[in-house]
This record gives structure tokens, sequence and C-alpha cells, in this order.
């Protein structure tokens, strides 16, 4: 358990690291510090942490994480090393949040999960969606049962990503493709409404592009159906997620008695409509707004939107710590495994389809 404010530090010295310590260095002193930044070179850990005033900078992760003062590390790296990264941590004794996606398949998303309850340690795979306000009204409103039985959800993410540019992890062969940058996200929103259990049947149909390695396919659009849930057999869902263009970027719940929407952008939400059935041609619509936090009082721009949304995890990071808790309920160990899971059967399908 944790006492007084909870020590940061930070694996990994890039944009989204940059986004987290932004958001945290906006909360009182007294809650939370970032104390320590490691990146992969000294020289690039140094000028992470003179931007952010880090008082300390390692060239290399494993200083970090045996740095007595370090509390919990929050792990920024590169897709492909967070499970690395996150058995470093745990090795050391450290609490850890970690950036999705938690590891590059099901086994090592159960394996890691398996380790920190055995070692009494704290882990959380980074799905900040499932912090924010909205994503916890929406929870509670398909719980209260107002729409009735959830029968059906539809989710998607898509964005048009330049793989000759900003976006050359996209392509590549280890940790690129639509599946590992973005499914985890409209999975997110389907297990809202079955609980973590893994569906029984996924089917899913896609685009490919040659990875970077020139030997390999990277998916690029997946169109996927998702059913058989144990919390909810009579829900089908898909999903749509594509690198090609800009989708509506919602989550629709469909039931028995009406509907939950969750507007875009729906992982950093900010509104809700649910729409009650009063007849077949009537429904009774309530709109639910959840504005965003002020940006940070700070210097240097978010280099993604919506990150000041990054502090509803981290406060519920802190709670968590202060009193002993292993997990988050907002996104558990098994979600976190359930989802990893879907995203391999999608990736693998769409791959195995190109090939």
């Amino acid at each position: 358990m944790v006492a007084g404010a909870v020590r940061w530090g930070i694996m990994g010295a890039g944009l989204i690291s940059a986004d987290f310590v932004g958001s945290l260095q906006d909360l009182p002193s007294e809650e939370a510090q970032v104390v320590a930044v490691a990146a992969r070179s000294q020289a690039s850990a140094e000028k992470f942490a003179s931007s952010f005033a880090i008082p300390r900078a390692y060239g290399g992760y494993e200083a970090l994480a045996a740095d007595p003062d370090v509390d919990v590390i929050y792990i920024g790296t590169v897709a492909q090393t967070h499970a690395a990264c996150v058995r470093l941590a745990l090795a050391a004794g450290k609490p850890v949040l970690v950036e999705k996606p938690i590891a590059m398949c099901k086994e090592d998303a159960a394996a890691l999960t398996a380790e920190a309850k055995e070692k009494g340690l704290f882990l959380l795979e980074g799905m900040w969606t499932r912090f924010f306000p909205a994503i916890q009204k929406a929870r509670e409103l398909l719980r209260s049962g107002i729409i009735g039985d959830v029968v059906a959800v539809s989710a998607d993410f898509g964005w048009p990503a330049n793989p000759e540019g900003e976006h050359k992890r996209c392509v590549d062969p280890v940790s690129g493709g639509v599946s590992a940058d973005v499914a985890m996200y409209p999975v997110g929103h389907i297990l809202l409404a079955t609980g973590a259990e893994p569906p029984a049947r996924i089917t899913a149909t896609g685009t490919t592009r040659p990875a970077s390695d020139g030997q390999s396919l990277v998916d690029w659009s997946v169109a996927g159906a998702l059913s058989g849930f144990p919390g909810n057999p009579a829900l089908s869902a898909t999903v749509l997620c594509t690198l090609d263009g800009s989708t509506p970027e919602e989550a629709v719940f469909t039931g028995t008695k009406g509907t939950l929407r969750i507007h875009r952008p729906a992982h950093t939400p900010t509104r809700l409509t649910l729409s009650v059935a009063e007849s077949r041609e009537v429904s009774k619509e309530q709109i639910f707004d959840f504005p965003l936090p002020p940006p940070p009082k700070r210097a240097l721009p978010f280099n993604y939107p919506g990150s000041q949304g990054f502090v509803y995890e981290a406060r519920a990071v802190h709670a968590a710590l202060r009193e002993g808790k292993l997990q988050c309920e907002e996104w558990t160990h098994a979600e976190s495994i359930t989802t990893q899971g879907c995203v391999d059967a999608l990736r693998g399908a769409v791959i195995r389809g190109g090939a």
C-alpha cells in the first residue's frame, strides 16, 4: 500500500509517455509526482526529463526498476517490448501500468497477470477508455436494464494511417496492423455488455499490406463478428477497424427496450445517448455529457487528442495502490486476457486470408 503522494517512474520517452506525464503533472504534488524516467539511451532520457522537470534520468530500464523512490512504473515503450518491461518491473517488486496492448498474444497476457498475482503486485493494462466518466455511466445504464437485455453491439475505430511517415509502427512485422493498434477499443466496448469471458466464435475478413520487413503481412482493415458469449449467449457483436479511413468511431448497444450510443470519439468519450422505446415509432431520448477536464497548465501541447483524460486512469491507479488492490475493477486482468485473445483471432483470420 502507498501512503502520501504516489511516485511514478516512466519507462519509455516517446509521445504517449509525454502525454501521460503531462496529465500527471497537472495533479497536486501531494497526490502524484514523477520522480524518474528511463529510455533506451541516456540522451533520450535526459531530454525527456528536462522537458518535464523530472529529477532523475536513466539510460536503461533496469536502473529505473531498481529505484527505491519509485512506487509504480508506467510503461510507454513500443508494443513488442511491453511484456519484457512488465516482467522487469515485477521482478523488481514494482506495481505496473502498461500501455495497450499488455502483450502481443493472449498467452503472454495471461502469464503476466498470473505473475503479478503470484507476487502480490498491482498490474493494469492501460485501457484508459474504461476510466472515463462517460464509460462509467454507460456501464451503470447497461447494468440497470433500462434498455432491456442487450442483444447486439456494434463498435468501430478507424483512421487514415500513413505508413511511410508518422505511422511507421503500423507496418511493423511484430506489432503492426490495425488489430494490434486499435481493435482492443471496440472489443472493450463489447465486453461492457457481456462480461469478461471470451466468445465461443469469432469470424473476420479484411485487407492486408506488406510489413516493413518485406516478408510478412499486417492486417490493415478488419470486419469481425463475435458471438457465443457465456455471460450473454443471445448477444451478437460486430467490429470494424481500418487504417484506410475515418470511421464514425461509435459504439451502439441494442437492447430489447432501446439503445445506448457512445458517441465519437468512443475511445475518449464525452457523450452518451440513451433511447428507450415507447412504441415501434416513438422513443424517449436522453443525452448525457461528460466534458473532458481542461488541458493541463503547461507549455508542451499533447501529442494525441483527449490525453487530458489520462487523469481518470491515473487517479484510479492511485486509489488502487492506496487500498492495496492488485487490479482495477474498471478493467480487470480477465478482460485484458479476453481482449487480447479476440485481437489475436481477428488479426490471425485476416492475415491468413491475405496470405
